[in-house]
């Protein structure tokens, strides 16, 4: 009992230095001129308040994350073979240094929706760069959903660019639908000078990889939608979150962290409504 005491005592406060010391940096990020309109909105007459829930948001996402990150493997496991092959595929990309278990409570909101077969890929954060790990995943998206059935992306954070990345290849964005991605860092964060390998640091807005990201062609004709919050931790700044290109529609959602955007239950909702509306299938 005592060592169970104890490693709860470690996760909390391994999750309050990480929140607190991501968060003092927003704050700073924030202080400068240059937020979109449609993330300062939310919270130009409650800044406090919305700091303080990003804050408490962030301390509790970071302990739920920490302690469910042994789960990647149930969570990834490949999902039974459709019975309907015009059933859609969800393909859910997690973030930097996560795995699957980044949808441990997203998957069974898809699936109230009515969208049952979710792909959530586990792939690696360190040893790697971009476009080898895209490759990976693009491989095993061909495997374990083959064929010519619809498509469709939900990624977090460093996620989202990688299933943009996936949309960009011909076969895939025939196939492709919809995607949703929730705090990923469109235009990068200054944040990523201190992550540690190839794919973290470059992350950072000067990075080559940006400019890259520019001239990919989005899938013609499918639905297209970032969610960002008002108090991204994470993300810095905050313009960094904007895709800022036609045919995308940008929200925010509320006031959470960016790894609380995992498990809040209105971000969840907001973007299994919108797939599943896409996708033209019912609850």
């Amino acid at each position: 009992m005592t060592l169970v005491v104890w490693l709860f005592v470690v996760v909390f406060l391994v999750s309050a230095a990480v929140t607190g010391l991501t968060t003092v940096f927003s704050l700073c990020a924030a202080a400068r001129p240059g937020a979109p309109e449609f993330l300062s909105r939310p919270c130009r007459h409650r800044r406090v308040a919305c700091r303080l829930y990003g804050l408490a948001t962030g301390m509790v996402s970071q302990c739920v994350m920490i302690l469910t990150y042994p789960l990647g493997p149930l969570v990834g496991r490949a999902p039974r073979p459709a019975s309907d092959p015009d059933a859609p595929t969800v393909v859910c990309l997690h973030g930097l240094y996560h795995n699957a278990a980044a949808f441990l409570l997203l998957r069974p909101v898809l699936a109230r929706y009515g969208l049952r077969r979710a792909l959530c890929l586990s792939y690696r954060s360190l040893g790697t760069d971009f476009e080898t790990t895209a490759k990976e995943l693009l491989a095993r998206v061909r495997r374990e959903a083959p064929g010519e059935g619809p498509l469709l992306f939900l990624g977090h954070s460093l996620g989202g660019l990688m299933a943009r990345r996936l949309m960009a290849e011909p076969d895939i964005a025939r196939r492709t639908r919809a995607a949703v991605t929730l705090g990923a860092p469109h235009r990068g964060s200054a944040l990523a000078v201190l992550a540690l390998g190839r794919l973290g640091r470059g992350l950072v807005p000067e990075s080559p990889l940006f400019q890259t990201i520019a001239a990919w062609a989005d899938p013609p004709d499918a639905a297209l939608l970032s969610l960002a919050s008002p108090v991204d931790n994470m993300v810095m700044p905050l313009s960094g979150l904007v895709v800022g290109r036609a045919g995308w529609v940008e929200e925010a959602c509320p006031p959470v962290s960016h790894v609380a955007m995992l498990y809040a239950p209105a971000v969840a909702r907001r973007a299994a409504s919108f797939l599943a509306g896409a996708a033209g299938v019912c609850r």
